[in-house]
């Protein structure tokens, strides 16, 4: 049967750890050999067969490497992990091998190869472990330390290394880059005897600052692995073509001893992409913060962000419901990210307050262009309830409840707010395979319109791969629709995707060989058609006259024809309903002749 160390370690009796205690090795030549128990009752002598290099030594809790063979005193090999080509894993000191490996490989350096002879009661005592080993055995194991990991060793390159916890944080509190600290730290000189005994470099301090503007570098890079509350005392070097962790410091120092307590993390979030910030001056209730469609009750004041503060609005207890633009994006984004009770400080950028026109407030002006900072407490608000906590029913009001808010939106000219509403009204009624009969109907209805309504603001927006989506969606629903046709033929042309175009205005006309509107399209499509052609045929002719006369021009299409079909054209800005137009496009192509304005088109934003 195969013996592995492993097998070692789960039948080890207990747990069994090393005592945290300063050991001294002597420093052995190949062939020597010594006690290198701690106890230094012979329990596991070491015999070097090959010297390792540096100074240093695993430590307890380090992840070591190691590969090696373990025999009887008679020579009977029982285990062998140079044999498998699997080089060994375990932690150091924690009772995870049998008691002469522990203090056997803490004794090694780095690439030292060494005979370890374990007496029982520093291997498998009176037991044994049958049928491999016999009861009260002596074993000896020829070991090659290969490497080691450090936990404490924060960056795994020796620049920072946990020497001492002093105390151990509570909660799960990280700080990031942006985030603001509170610390109380000092810096002592290098000391080899005792841990933070040197010279002062830094006196006890107490000290509040953004992560990435930290005092020096160390101090910013261990901030990045410790919690707030936690305390401790830190060996902090300079590493040779490596980070340079002193740097900052005063004296210029290459290692230093460096006590560190994370008193408070001030969490300070991105918003606005990026460009600003909020920052909880104090913490709210719980974790529950508003949703779209909430409606929250807040106080605020507004401030210049032009060094002097200047006040220029403040509000108390001002309720509004988010996702309708009813404040400044930028503060709503903020207030989204807030808890009941919560009190912030939210940098916003001009671009997401007011803008390149500024504003008029109630304590001052905003000057266009100009940041603002918002003092911000959230006093309450109500979520609005979630699609999964809905009724089918709920679901179905909701959805029709929105799309109207999107439909006034467009009214009032915010189209990115239209899409919003649009995109949130299809999520109630996306899903409804658990809607009755009905409720199915009603549904398609809801979905029809949302996707119409949807192409035809793209359509006024000059989204034309949106609106070609929306209008394709729309007749995955009603294959025939007039409305989703002709968008997605508007949208087709302004692509300048002609075929697909004339292939929808086509089935119009199929269905209406009087469709005016269609019809003007189609006279349109044709114009663009020919002048592609026309520049086509600039670019390609030559070309093919230089093969010979191999390939044959392509008929010229009559110029006449194309206005003929356009000859009926009278042209108003087409209209998409409820009082609003979509102005086409109306500039000439080269070569061609100047657009009129083309007709109304079908009906637009649906209100049903």
């Amino acid at each position: 049967e195969r013996f592995t160390t492993r097998t070692i370690a789960m039948e080890s009796t207990g747990v069994r750890t090393i005592d945290h205690m300063e050991v001294e090795y002597e420093d052995l030549d190949v062939g020597q050999e010594a006690d290198v128990s701690i106890a230094k009752d012979g329990g596991c002598m070491k015999k070097v067969l090959a010297k390792g290099s540096g100074d240093e030594r695993p430590q307890i809790g380090n992840e070591v490497t190691v590969h090696y063979t373990g025999t009887l005193l008679d020579g009977t090999k029982f285990d062998s992990s140079v044999d498998r080509g699997d080089p060994f894993k375990f932690k150091l000191g924690v009772g995870q091998v049998i008691k002469g490996w522990d203090e056997g490989v803490a004794s090694m350096r780095k690439g030292e190869k060494a005979i370890l002879t374990c007496t029982p009661e520093y291997a498998y005592g009176a037991a044994g472990s049958p049928p491999t080993i016999p009861a009260n055995s002596t074993l000896k194991f020829e070991v090659e330390l290969f490497s080691w990991t450090n936990d404490n060793d924060l960056y795994k390159d020796g620049g920072i290394v946990l020497a001492k916890t002093l105390k151990k944080a509570d909660g799960y509190t990280f700080a990031k880059e942006r985030d603001e600290v509170k610390v109380t730290y000092s810096v002592a000189a290098s000391d080899a005897d005792v841990v933070g005994g040197g010279d002062t470099i830094v006196p006890s301090t107490e000290a509040e600052f953004v992560v990435k503007d930290a005092p020096f570098d160390g101090m910013r890079a261990l901030l990045a692995k410790i919690k707030e509350g936690d305390s401790g005392i830190y060996k902090m070097k300079n590493v040779p073509g490596g980070r340079q962790y002193c740097a900052g410091l005063p004296g210029d120092p290459q290692s230093a001893d460096v006590t560190v307590t994370l008193n408070k993390v001030i969490t300070v979030e991105p918003i606005c992409g990026g460009a600003g910030s909020k920052k909880a001056t104090t913490e709210g209730e719980g974790y529950e913060q508003p949703n779209d469609g909430a409606s929250v009750t807040i106080s605020y004041t507004v401030t210049l962000d032009d060094g002097k503060h200047t006040l220029v609005d403040s509000q108390s207890e001002f309720t509004f419901e988010t996702g309708n633009e009813a404040v400044p994006a930028g503060l709503e984004e903020a207030v989204m990210r807030m808890k009941k009770g919560e009190v912030a400080e939210v940098k916003v950028p001009a671009a997401f307050a007011y803008g390149g026109d500024g504003a008029t407030l109630s304590k001052g002006v905003v000057p266009p262009n100009t940041n603002v900072v918002y003092n911000v407490t959230l006093s309450a608000f109500e979520k609005e309830k979630e699609t999964y906590e809905m009724s089918t029913a709920e679901k179905l009001e909701a959805c029709e409840k929105v799309k109207g808010a999107g439909n006034d939106a467009y009214k009032s000219g915010k189209l990115e707010l239209a899409f919003k509403k649009y995109d949130k009204a299809m999520r109630y009624v996306e899903y409804d395979s658990q809607f009755t009969d009905d409720e199915k109907k009603a549904s398609k209805k809801l979905k029809l319109s949302i996707h119409l309504n949807t192409a035809a603001v793209a359509i006024k927006d000059k989204k034309y791969s949106k609106a070609r989506k929306a209008s394709g969606e729309a007749l995955d629903i009603e294959s025939g629709n007039e409305k989703a046709l002709y968008r997605r033929a508007q949208a087709a042309t302004e692509l300048e995707e002609y075929d697909e175009a004339e292939a929808d205005v086509k089935k119009l006309i199929e269905n209406d060989e009087g469709h005016k509107e269609a019809r003007n399209l189609l006279a349109k499509i044709k114009r663009a058609k020919h002048a592609q052609a026309k520049k086509d045929a600039k670019v390609f002719g030559g070309m093919f006259s230089k093969l010979g006369g191999l390939y044959k021009e392509e008929p010229k299409i009559k110029e006449v024809d194309v206005k003929a079909a356009a000859a009926d054209a009278p042209m108003d800005p087409v209209d998409i309903g409820n009082g609003f137009q979509m102005e086409e496009i109306t500039d000439p192509e080269p070569d061609m002749p100047t657009l009129e304005p083309e007709v109304p088109a079908p009906e637009g934003i649906d209100t049903a």
